[in-house]
Order: C-alpha cells, then sequence, then structure tokens
C-alpha cells in the first residue's frame, strides 16, 4: 500500500496544484489505498462547489473611477444629523423602563436576602464565641470548685469580671470572644485584661477610665442563693444544666432590666450557653418551666436566683449581687 498522504499535498492536489513528481506519487497511492482515494474525491468534489459562484459577469470598465469621485464627494460633505441617526432605534423607551424596573426587582429582592445571610453569619460567630467561653469556664470549673466568683466581701463586683478571673487562671487570651458579631466591635475594648484586683481599684479610683473597660456584649450566670442564705456562685457539679453565658440584655444604666430579648441580635432571640458547652437559641427570655427570666430572678428581681434552679444573667456592669431592690 502506497504511502499515506498528509492533508496538505491531498488539497495541493485536489485543486491542481501539485507538482508533476509529487502528482505521479500522489497517483499511484491513491490506486493502492481505495480509502484514502475516496476521501480525496469527496474533497476535490467539495473544493470545486466552494469555488463554483454562478455566472461571471464582466465589472464596468468605469467601476474604479466611479467609486473614486463617489467617495471623494462624500468626503467633502458632512452628513446631516438625520441621515447619522440608525433607521430604527435599538430599543425603545418603553423596553429601557421594563429592563430598568426588572433591574430594581431583582435589587430589592437581593438585598434581604444579602441581610438575612449576613445575620446568619454574625449568629453562628456568636454561637462559636460562647463555645469558646464554654471551653474556658469547663477549664476553669476543672480547677476550682464553682464557677468564677468574687469574694464573699465584694458583692458590688460587676459580673463582667468573670473574664478577669478567666485572664488571671490563663485562660482567656482573645478578648474578642467578649463581643457578639451582630452588636459591632467594642470601641473602646481593651487588648490585654488585667488581673481583678487591678480592674477593681481602677474601679473604684478612676471611674471615667473605668467606663470603658468590661464591655463585654455577654451577661454571665451571677450563681443563687444557698441554704445558708448568702449568695454564692454555682457549682460545677451543677453546671451542666444551667445556663452559664447569653446574650446581654436590654437594660437602663445597668441597675434595670428592660422588657424583651437581647438587643444583640435584634430583638429577636437570644443564643444561651449551657454547663455542657452547648449553645441553643432562645426566642423568649423562658429557659425552664422552673425557670421563667433568664435575665431576672423568680421573684422578677435584678438578683441572683432565689434557688439552685433559678439562673440569672446579669450585664457586665451590673453587680453580683443585683440593685438591692
Amino acid at each position: 500500500m502506497g504511502d499515506a498522504m498528509n492533508d496538505q499535498e491531498m488539497i495541493d492536489y485536489a485543486i491542481g496544484q501539485a507538482e508533476d513528481l509529487e502528482i505521479e506519487r500522489i497517483e499511484l497511492s491513491l490506486q493502492l489505498n481505495p480509502v484514502q482515494r475516496d476521501r480525496c474525491e469527496r474533497l476535490r468534489v467539495a473544493l470545486h462547489r466552494l469555488l463554483e459562484d454562478g455566472d461571471w459577469s464582466e465589472p464596468p470598465p468605469d467601476l474604479a473611477k466611479l467609486t473614486v469621485a463617489f467617495v471623494a464627494k462624500n468626503r467633502r460633505r458632512p452628513l446631516p444629523l438625520f441621515e447619522r441617526m440608525p433607521v430604527r432605534m435599538p430599543f425603545r423607551w418603553a423596553d429601557f423602563a421594563v429592563a430598568a424596573s426588572i433591574f430594581v426587582a431583582g435589587v430589592l429582592t437581593l438585598l434581604p436576602a444579602i441581610q438575612r445571610s449576613r445575620d446568619r453569619m454574625n449568629q453562628a460567630g456568636c454561637v462559636f464565641n460562647l463555645q469558646q467561653l464554654g471551653t474556658s469556664l469547663a477549664q476553669y470549673a476543672s480547677l476550682h470548685p464553682f464557677l468564677p466568683y468574687p469574694p464573699q466581701h465584694r458583692g458590688d463586683t460587676h459580673a463582667g469580671m468573670f473574664a478577669a478571673f478567666l485572664s488571671e487562671a490563663g485562660l482567656l487570651h482573645d478578648l474578642s470572644i467578649l463581643d457578639c458579631p451582630c452588636n459591632g466591635v467594642c470601641p473602646n475594648r481593651m487588648t490585654h485584661l488585667a488581673s481583678f484586683e487591678q480592674i477593681d481599684r481602677v474601679r473604684r479610683t478612676d471611674p471615667e477610665r473605668y467606663r470603658g473597660m468590661l464591655c463585654w456584649d455577654y451577661a454571665y450566670n451571677v450563681g443563687y442563693r444557698h441554704d445558708s442564705g448568702r449568695f454564692g456562685p454555682i457549682e460545677s457539679v451543677h453546671a451542666s444544666h444551667v445556663p452559664l453565658l447569653a446574650d446581654q440584655p436590654d437594660h437602663a444604666n445597668f441597675l434595670i432590666i428592660r422588657e424583651g430579648n437581647s438587643p444583640n441580635h435584634g430583638g429577636l432571640g437570644q443564643n444561651v450557653l449551657f454547663g455542657d458547652g452547648s449553645v441553643k437559641w432562645f426566642a423568649t427570655r423562658r429557659i425552664a418551666p422552673l425557670d421563667p427570666d433568664l435575665y431576672l430572678n423568680n421573684e422578677h428581681q435584678l438578683r441572683p436566683g432565689v434557688n439552685v434552679y433559678d439562673s440569672v444573667l446579669f450585664p457586665s456592669k451590673s453587680p453580683f449581687e443585683g440593685n438591692g431592690n
């Protein structure tokens, strides 16, 4: 069987552009290779069809002169504005209005979806922060018989000082987790948390400076009235079934708790961290049948719980023993 032809040789042969020696070799190859011969014949027919462009007519002898004269004439005469305009506008104003309305409707539909997505992302960030704090509290409880709590004679200590106890124990390194992402970043947040005694000294000696501290977004469980009649902390043995932290409630100067859910999530509800490390979303302040209000005790006061089943979570600058009312 003859040597196979490449595509260029086959095209040259089909249109009659091959050299004599090449023609002899190609024809011999076609005789020995029926498949190649059939392919070459189909190529020749296709090429000749392309070259057939109908009847041929001679152009007028003065076509070039007429074309040059027409171009020269129209170069000197500027076209009027109406001749420059297309015969038909590509769109009508009605078409534009319809397109604009579709665009606006799409944007109005998309914006709420974007906002909902952002809210869900921030809420997930809040859950993550509480889980991180839950890990720190669990480690603290493994080292102490109770959760962070001030000395008995320091009941005026603010609830947000739980973070200072964690920091002193080496269990809180990133203060950003004390901010709920839905509530923005605390503008005066410290980059390093001092010890409990140092912060309490600032509270007593420099109130103006202290006001810029402890701006946490989370409320802390301040304990309950023990059998002795005195307020005390949650023992770690009870921590698995009670809330430890939650989004901070709406308040008036940290002394009065207003009605409604936490403002951290637009009043829709609050994330609550339990002692077993789980974080649950509650659309109301009712946590359990025996605990109807997360932010007030069962006597509807800003005071620690009346018993072990009465969990009360205070804003960061509310005293551990409440407002005394």
